[in-house]
């Protein structure tokens, strides 16, 4: 698994107006620190830690993640759940 994965935002994202205005068009992930994790738990709603955890890890203000489309709110949130254990599927049992 590599360290840090790219997400290509399908709608990219700006914060700001102006010349001062900055656009985000992908986010740069990699797994996530324990304090990381501590703090989106922090969040009241699960789309809360979501938006909180990849803020944290792309490094890029909350009010960008906010307004991301869901799609790539979806994609980041599923490269960000691939560390989980090491991305292996978990057997669920059944026919194994």
């Amino acid at each position: 698994m590599e360290d840090e994965q790219i997400v290509e935002l399908i709608k990219p994202v700006s914060i700001g107006k102006g010349d001062g205005a900055i656009e985000y068009t992908e986010l740069k992930l990699r797994e996530p620190t324990a304090g990381e994790l501590e703090k989106a738990s922090a969040a009241t709603t699960g789309i809360g830690s979501q938006i909180t955890l990849i803020s944290l890890v792309a490094k890029v203000p909350r009010s960008a993640v906010e307004k991301l489309c869901q799609r790539d709110l979806q994609a980041a949130s599923r490269v960000l759940n691939s560390f989980t254990d090491g991305g292996q599927e978990i057997p669920t049992g059944g026919d194994d």
